[in-house]
């Protein structure tokens, strides 16, 4: 009885993951990165890096090194810190796929 238990757990905390993860509107999020990374407002200049040939990885791994103060920035941090681990994942591998 027990196991049966552990595995029914186990697969509501799974199912409420998923449900967690697809409430995420990584769209709209998206949306504000796009403010700043639009491809045709940059030039060889900027300072502000183009998304379009990163990964969903790369993304990801950049906005949790913004947010836990891994990598310097001015309004990345403030930016990043804003948002949940699992926000951060879904924007990230929506912006490397659109």
């Amino acid at each position: 009885m027990k196991r049966i238990c552990y595995v029914s757990a186990a697969l509501l905390a799974s199912a409420l993951n998923t449900m967690a993860y697809a409430e995420i509107d990584a769209r709209a999020i998206a949306f504000n990165c796009r403010n700043c990374h639009a491809e045709s407002s940059l030039d060889a200049k900027s300072s502000i890096p183009s998304l379009k040939s990163l990964s969903a990885q790369q993304i990801q791994q950049a906005l949790l090194d913004f947010k836990y103060d891994k990598k310097p920035a001015t309004l990345m941090p403030r930016l990043a810190k804003a948002y949940s681990d699992a926000e951060l994942a879904a924007v990230a591998k929506f912006l490397s796929r659109n």
